[in-house]
C-alpha cells in the first residue's frame, strides 16, 4: 500500500490556483511530493495542497519520519484558508512552522498557535497546505512575510505578522531548499466532490491524482 496522497509527476503549484486538490473520499493520513531545482527549467521550490480540515481538534501536520524517512533538507510549513471567488481562489494565513522542537528539522502545525497569536484552526473548511525549503517565505501583494518570524525559532507556530492588514498568499520571497518529502497528517480527508467542483470552476484549480 502506498501512501493516500502522492503529487505524482505534475507540480503541485505554489498558490491557491496552482494547488493540487486533494479529493480522496476518506481520511487522509500521508502526502507525499518533491521540491526540485534544474539549471535548464524553472525550479519548483514550493507545493501547495488543498484539503478539508474535518476535525479541528485533532488536526497534525509533521513533515516525518515517514516513508523514507525525515526529508533530507530542511523543510517548512504554512497553512492558509481558503475563500473562493467569482474571479480567484484565495489562500488567507493562518500559521506558520520552521522546527517543531529544538534541535530537530522536522515541521509541524497543530490546531492552536503557540506565539501569543490567538490563530489557530477554529472551524472546519477548506485549507490549503504549503510546504517549502528553508528560505522561501509566503509574502503578500506589498512583497510583506505573511507571518509572524517568531516562526523561525525551534517549537513556535506562529499566526500572521501583527498588524498586518493583507495576509493573501500572492507569492514567494525567494527559493528555498529542496527534496522529498512526505507530510504525515490527522484531522485532514479530501475535499468531498461538490467543494471541489466549486472551486475548480470558481478557481481553475486542478485536482491530480492519488496513490493508494
Amino acid at each position: 500500500a502506498g501512501p493516500d496522497w502522492d503529487e505524482g509527476p505534475t507540480d503541485a503549484g505554489s498558490t491557491a490556483s496552482t494547488a493540487q486538490v486533494i479529493t480522496v473520499t476518506s481520511a487522509v493520513n500521508t502526502i507525499t511530493g518533491k521540491l526540485t531545482a534544474s539549471a535548464l527549467v524553472q525550479g519548483d521550490f514550493q507545493d501547495c495542497f488543498l484539503i478539508n480540515i474535518e476535525t479541528p481538534s485533532q488536526f497534525s501536520i509533521t513533515t516525518g519520519p515517514g516513508i523514507g524517512g525525515n526529508p533530507a533538507f530542511n523543510p517548512m510549513l504554512f497553512l492558509f484558508r481558503v475563500d473562493a471567488s467569482p474571479t480567484a481562489t484565495l489562500a488567507r494565513g493562518v500559521m506558520a512552522n520552521n522546527d517543531i522542537i529544538f534541535g530537530s528539522t522536522v515541521a509541524g502545525l497543530r490546531q492552536l498557535t503557540n506565539d501569543g497569536s490567538g490563530g489557530g484552526v477554529f472551524g472546519p473548511g477548506v485549507y490549503m497546505i504549503a510546504i517549502c525549503g528553508f528560505g522561501s517565505q509566503p509574502i503578500n501583494a506589498n512583497g510583506q512575510n505573511i507571518f509572524n518570524q517568531a516562526f523561525l525559532e525551534a517549537g513556535a507556530i506562529a499566526g500572521t505578522a501583527a498588524g498586518l492588514q493583507d495576509t493573501l498568499l500572492a507569492g514567494w520571497s525567494a527559493d528555498g531548499d529542496v527534496g522529498n518529502y512526505v507530510l504525515n497528517v490527522q484531522g485532514v480527508t479530501g475535499l468531498p466532490a461538490p467543494g471541489a467542483l466549486a472551486l475548480l470552476a470558481l478557481g481553475g484549480l486542478a485536482s491530480r491524482r492519488r496513490t493508494r
